[in-house]
């Protein structure tokens, strides 16, 4: 396989970075008095034990991750991930990572972290409205270890949360990341280190990208394939969820190809069958048809995929690896 040159825009011209942050109230409690009564009971050392109580529930913890993880798909599904989780001395607390995210699609992306700020909140205040009822329903739950004082003030619950999107610039060899000031030698081992970091995590992002395109598109094939209409559970039966996945997918491809791999030729050509793939089973339902028709076009839509997959899974990161030299 041939690949083309690689597009010569800098990824700091093609791309931005973008980071969500979210904090809920936690809803935990430790109870120094209820560790040394434990200790007690089991003559141990209290400092064997650590006793939390929820405040209001265990399922309040299990609901607000629901919440902020349904928030987070969009930017999730269209964007690759730059730099990992990691604590900041500066902000003195854990921050989440970068994310790469093409120009084509940051003002979609932008609205739906707007529509998502504002189901977030939503949330919040219809939190903060049942907060004196939770707090009353607690006092029967927590019996004897209920305790007022562990509850915020009504007034400064809801700045117990928070739903900031933040957007940066990629590094670049000629910003003001690299300090003028500095001496030669630092500087010049400051632009290797960026360019280290830059071509490693392009090459991430490149496999992410690829990785994500093969997995949705080989599992739409084999339950196309092993699909059996007289027997669902035995033939694998492929839900509109699977189908969404891959056309979501195959629809981020031109601008992640453009502003990440240079307009790579073998991924351009796989869109271009994908997308025919597509518009064969925009009607589910038909494919999912117990008739010779549907089963014919299950098979020739799977075949289909493989086709145009195929190209990239064979040595498509070699031929990446061999055209950096060019």
């Amino acid at each position: 396989m041939t690949r083309q040159k690689k597009n010569k825009t800098a990824l700091h011209e093609t791309c931005n970075l973008v980071r969500l942050e979210t904090k809920t109230w936690s809803g935990i409690k430790s109870d120094p008095e209820l560790r040394e009564t434990l200790a007690k009971d089991y003559e141990a050392q209290s400092s064997s034990f650590n006793v939390q109580k929820y405040l209001v529930g265990n399922e309040y913890k299990k609901q607000w991750k629901s919440c902020v993880d349904n928030l987070r798909k969009p930017l999730i599904k269209k964007t690759l991930p730059w730099s990992d989780t990691a604590f900041s001395k500066e902000q003195g607390r854990t921050v989440s990572g970068w994310r790469l995210i093409p120009n084509t699609i940051f003002e979609e992306v932008l609205a739906d972290m707007e529509k998502a700020k504002a189901s977030f909140w939503k949330e919040v205040d219809g939190f903060v409205k049942d907060y004196p009822m939770l707090i009353e329903r607690a006092k029967e739950v927590l019996g004897d270890a209920f305790d007022e004082d562990d509850y915020p003030d009504i007034d400064d619950i809801r700045g117990k949360f928070r739903f900031d999107f933040y957007v940066n610039d990629v590094p670049s060899l000629d910003s003001g990341d690299i300090r003028v000031s500095a001496s030669a030698n630092l500087v010049k081992k400051l632009k290797a280190d960026t360019t280290k970091l830059l071509e490693s995590n392009s090459r991430a992002c490149i496999k992410d990208i690829v990785d994500n395109l093969i997995e949705a598109s080989g599992h739409l094939s084999e339950k196309l394939k092993s699909y059996d209409p007289k027997n669902k559970r035995k033939g694998g039966f492929f839900k509109d969820g699977s189908v969404d996945l891959f056309r979501n997918q195959v629809k981020l491809l031109p601008s992640f190809n453009e502003a990440i791999c240079g307009n790579d030729k073998t991924i351009a050509e796989a869109y271009e069958k994908l997308m025919v793939v597509v518009g064969k089973i925009n009607a589910i339902d038909d494919i999912r048809a117990d008739d010779d028709k549907s089963d014919k076009a299950r098979k020739e839509v799977a075949q289909d995929i493989d086709d145009a997959i195929d190209p990239v899974k064979s040595g498509f990161f070699d031929a990446f690896k061999g055209g950096e030299n060019d």
